[in-house]
């Protein structure tokens, strides 16, 4: 049997709770353990026998339950999609990621836009994503809960490693795979038992089980668990802000294919007005890169040689002045800039006399650039 499934067609039937692809589950049936397999936005499900297969569509959500005999191994990074459940293993996809499955017989492909809800928004760009993002609940999760009027349940919990939390009066709650909006509903179903008309508030303290990496010059490198609206710059005070050797920051993310993507951001543009541009929501499994400062070096006839930071607008004379200007002995006309290219020094003649009069441009420098000014003769 073979079955495509794309979601946009199940808008017509939402209403009806439960679809069933192909035939139900017998009872006691059970498929061989099957073979779990790919990376966010691609997963294979294989196994020797055929996959006794259901799935059932949500407000927001579309799941798929396998019946298994027993454990599963699920790779790094799909943790929060393939899931243990009752009898089998439980497959969760939102339907703003659009996911496309496929199942014949013993093997079943899902692809979707990984990361859930926060898709890009703009072009396929990976980084463009407007939303913060919103990922199933797993171990490690950190959860305020409130209960209106009845504060002796307001509590702050954490999904224990099997994904379950305690609560009073509902004792051991299953809440992983589920969103914190599922959740909301969930706990305001199960505890009209015992409390009238309910409104409970779940607010996100953090993602335990979400993770971004956060390396080079910060003062505290390492895992940084995720928040519920965290951008770059809050992940870099996490990590213990930056260091007096940071330089650019460059984040590596992978697209809707498994790509993997960088982007490289200035500095001075996360922290400075175009903040809001480059500022982006980090998503589960970023790493973020803050490298090394550049450099440009300025020596000889200058009132104060050395190293200075590179910027992008960096050019010789900007370069010059950081250095203190030309002293009394500068022959402006003889100004070299090494270059390394390709493993040779490449070494530019420009004469900054002509800079300053305006009848040639200035020259941009490159990180790690030397400028070189050469002393008058006067004989």
């Amino acid at each position: 049997m073979r079955c495509r499934s794309r979601y946009s067609a199940f808008v017509g039937v939402l209403a009806l709770g439960a679809l069933v692809l192909g035939a139900p589950l017998p009872a006691g049936a059970a498929a061989a353990d099957p073979a779990v397999k790919g990376v966010p936005g691609d997963l294979t499900i294989s196994s020797e026998t055929t996959l006794g297969v259901r799935n059932e569509v949500g407000k927001d959500t579309v799941r798929w339950f396998l019946s298994t005999t027993g454990g599963v191994q699920v790779p790094k990074g799909l943790e929060g999609v393939v899931m243990p459940a009752s009898g089998g293993l439980v497959i969760e996809l939102p339907l703003s990621a659009g996911p496309v499955v496929t199942w014949e017989g013993n093997i079943l492909r899902a692809k979707w836009s990984a990361g859930g809800g926060p898709r890009p928004s703009r072009g396929g760009d990976a980084f463009a994503v407007d939303t913060p993002p919103a990922y199933p609940l797993g171990p490690g999760d950190k959860l305020q809960i409130t209960v209106y009027n009845v504060d002796d349940m307001n509590q702050t919990v954490t999904v224990d490693p099997a994904g379950y939390i305690t609560f009073p009066v509902l004792d051991k709650v299953l809440v992983q795979g589920l969103s914190v909006n599922d959740l909301q509903k969930k706990f305001e179903d199960q505890l009209a038992q015992f409390v009238k008309s309910p409104q409970v508030s779940i607010q996100l303290i953090e993602y335990g089980s979400r993770f971004v990496n956060v390396l080079g010059q910060v003062r505290m490198p390492g895992r940084i668990p995720l928040k519920g609206t965290f951008k770059v710059l809050d992940a870099i005070s996490q990590a213990g802000g930056f260091t007096d050797s940071s330089g650019d920051v460059e984040i590596q993310r992978r697209d809707s294919a498994g790509q993997l993507q960088s982007k490289v951001f200035s500095k001075e543009e996360l922290l400075t007005g175009n903040s809001e541009k480059v500022n982006i929501y980090v998503l589960d499994q970023d790493v973020i890169n803050v490298q090394m400062i550049k450099s440009v070096y300025v020596n000889g006839e200058v009132k104060s040689p050395g190293p200075f930071p590179y910027s992008r607008d960096m050019t010789l004379l900007r370069a010059i002045t950081r250095a203190g200007g030309f002293t009394d002995w500068a022959n402006k006309g003889k100004v070299d800039i090494l270059r390394e290219n390709g493993g040779k020094t490449k070494v530019i003649h420009v004469d900054a006399g002509d800079v300053e009069r305006g009848k040639i441009p200035d020259v941009p420098l490159l990180p790690n650039d030397q400028v070189v000014v050469r002393e008058r003769k006067f004989f």
